[in-house]
Order: structure tokens, then C-alpha cells, then sequence
């Protein structure tokens, strides 16, 4: 992207872009801008300093990374960040898929500070009923549905997991089709208008494939739906942890454990078999990169528990879970990122209306 040297917020940031679309994008193939939201804390600016190259338009960063293209050369990848709101940062850029994956999913892979924003499920349905209900005539181009039974029933085998892909002019017919028969929703959607063309998906990614005032009021729209409960379950990681601190009862010096777990609700029983797909999905995950120890497990009533570990950023927490409920134990360098990476695993591997909340604190000489 080519944004000319000045000073703005992130609403004037976008103003730039809606304006001058031809000369912002130049020379970027697709032309096409793409959105990403991410959850930070205190620090997230100096590990952008130390990870990146940064230049300063005001309330705008610009950083820029590295990648290889498709020939093996070496290019620069530009990336902009203005804050959204509070402890929520929204980050521009018009770079390739390749550019992306390689340049920017690494300024959270490894922070304690920054993490990608995800939308539950049950957002992201109220988020496709305010752009339909906006459009009468918006079309589905493209969707990708999956079971969840606490959104859809289904009339056909509603005991079996399902997961659809469809692409088709009738896509917002088959939506609702599918729905009433195999009770999947969506999880990723492709809109067509006249004026609007744009993607959105339960990770957090907004794709604009038509750069203008009309694309970017949707966008915003929907951000302003679900970023009340994505702040809510960053305050709820935020308490998620354990820590030490000293006390003097009399005489004596005593370290004190200071433990707050957590715990998601499932919002359907979860079986063995169950468990045991979601931790293999983990695993063979190319975004995520947990670890699952000491294992223990037991059919029947699920009885299940394990020792976590992110081994991109270290932090480590115990887990155990019953058939309606998985309780988290932090237990070292419990950092909010690695939290929600991990209920984003499991909305979308294992039980996508799950919700998470803060269990208990505990307190242990």
C-alpha cells in the first residue's frame, strides 16, 4: 500500500484508501484490501519496534516485514496498525496471501502482548443477518457452514458432525437450506453486490475486494456487533493465571499461590471420541502449535485431562474436562494470547457455541 507521508487517526487512515483506491494500491495484484483485529496489552508497540521496521503517521504504524515470493527473492511486506479501541488494534494491508502468512501471523505467534481477535460463532450469525437484512438483494457467492446444534437443529442425522463448503450464485438460498436440513451455520461467507464485494470468516479476517465508502461501513458495522463480547473475553483471560507473592504472618515469610482458572462451557456433550479428534487437530494444526502431556482419558462420561503447553510462547496450563464442561488451570506464563488461541481451537474444532468464563481463584500457602 502507498500512503502518503502524514499524520492521521484510523478513521481518516481509511479515508485515504476510500479516496484514492488506484494510487493506494498500485501495483498490488487483486486489488483488494484486508482487515485483521487483534486483542493486545501493555507492550504490544515496543515488540513491533523490536520485530519490525516502523515508521509513525500519527495514530498509524506502518511495519514492515520480509517474505519470499513464489521465486525464492526477498520483499518487503507493509502492514499498517491504528487502534480500533481500547486494547483492540486493527491492522490494514493489501499484501498477498504468501506476504501474510509469512510476515505477519508471526507478530503474534510468539507475543505475550498480541493476539488474534476471534468471533464466536453465535457473533458471527448476527453479523450475516445484519448484512442480509441490509441488502435484500446481496448474494452468497461462497460459504463454508459447520454443526452447531445449539444454533441450528437439524432434520437429518443431527447426531452426526458436519462441515460444508458450497460456491454457487444460489449460495444465500443454500445457506438457509442446509441449515434447516444438516443444522450447520456459517463460519465463512462471500458477499456480492452491486457496490460490494467482500469476505468475512470467524477468524477475524475481513477481505474488501471493492475499495469503497460502502465496503468499509459494512465493515465497521460488524466490528461494532461483536467487539463488546471479544473485550469481555480478553478481560476474562486477563484473570485467567497464577501467581506468587509474599506474606508475613507474624514472624514468618510464606510464599502464597495465587491461582484464577477458567473454564469453558460446551455447549453440547462432548464424547471421548470427540477429545480425542480435537487434540489430533491441534496437533496437525499449521496455525497453532500446542502440545498435549500427560494425558489421561476414560470413555463412557468423558473424564479427561492433560498438561497443555504453547511452545511458541511457553505458557503452560492443565486442563480438565468432563462431557460439559473443560476447566483451565494456569500454571506458568499463563499469557492471554496462548488463552484464546486455545478456545479458538476449540470453537472451531470441537464445540463452536462453546463459551468461556472465569472459574474460581484459589489461594494456597
Amino acid at each position: 500500500m502507498h500512503i502518503p507521508e502524514g499524520e492521521y487517526n484510523l478513521k481518516e487512515f481509511c479515508r485515504v484508501i476510500i479516496d484514492s483506491p488506484e494510487s493506494v494500491l498500485s501495483g498490488y495484484h487483486g486489488q483488494r484490501i484486508k482487515s485483521f483485529l487483534y486483542l493486545s496489552d501493555n507492550g504490544w508497540r515496543e515488540y513491533l519496534d523490536e520485530h519490525y521496521e516502523t515508521e509513525d503517521f500519527g495514530e498509524i504504524t506502518k511495519f514492515v516485514g520480509e517474505y519470499r515470493n513464489r521465486k525464492g527473492a526477498e520483499q518487503p511486506a507493509k502492514f499498517y496498525v491504528g487502534e480500533y479501541k481500547d486494547d483492540l488494534q486493527m491492522v490494514v494491508t493489501a499484501e498477498t496471501e504468501e506476504a501474510i502468512r509469512q510476515a505477519l501471523r508471526p507478530v503474534s505467534e510468539h507475543s505475550d502482548c498480541l493476539s488474534p481477535m476471534p468471533i464466536m460463532t453465535e457473533d458471527f450469525q448476527t453479523m450475516n443477518e445484519i448484512v442480509l437484512s441490509s441488502y435484500e438483494d446481496m448474494r452468497i457467492s461462497e460459504f463454508k457452514s459447520k454443526r452447531v446444534p445449539s444454533l441450528a437443529d437439524a432434520r437429518t442425522r443431527p447426531d452426526v458432525d458436519r462441515e460444508i463448503e458450497y460456491k454457487g450464485i444460489d449460495g444465500r438460498d443454500r445457506l438457509d437450506e442446509f441449515r434447516d436440513e444438516y443444522g450447520v451455520v456459517p463460519t465463512r461467507i462471500q458477499y456480492e453486490h452491486e457496490n460490494v464485494s467482500i469476505r468475512i470468516d470467524t477468524s477475524g479476517k475481513f477481505t474488501l475486494e471493492t475499495v469503497n465508502q460502502e465496503s468499509f461501513n459494512i465493515l465497521f458495522e460488524l466490528l461494532s456487533e461483536v467487539v463488546v463480547n471479544v473485550l469481555e473475553l480478553l478481560d476474562v483471560t486477563n484473570q485467567i493465571k497464577f501467581e506468587k507473592r509474599e506474606v508475613e504472618p507474624g514472624n514468618l515469610k510464606l510464599q502464597v499461590a495465587e491461582v484464577s482458572s477458567g473454564e469453558i462451557d460446551f455447549d453440547q456433550p462432548v464424547t471421548l471420541m470427540q477429545a480425542e479428534s480435537f487434540i489430533r487437530g491441534t496437533k496437525n494444526s499449521q496455525d497453532l502449535n500446542f502440545s498435549f502431556t500427560d494425558v489421561t482419558k476414560q470413555a463412557g462420561s468423558l473424564d479427561f485431562s492433560a498438561q497443555v503447553t504453547d511452545e511458541n510462547r511457553g505458557s503452560l496450563f492443565n486442563v480438565s474436562a468432563t462431557e460439559n464442561s473443560m476447566r483451565i488451570i494456569p500454571k506458568h506464563n499463563c499469557s492471554f494470547p496462548s488463552l484464546i488461541e486455545f478456545y479458538l481451537a476449540v470453537i472451531q474444532m470441537l464445540d463452536g457455541g462453546a463459551r468461556m468464563k472465569l472459574y474460581e481463584s484459589q489461594t494456597a500457602a
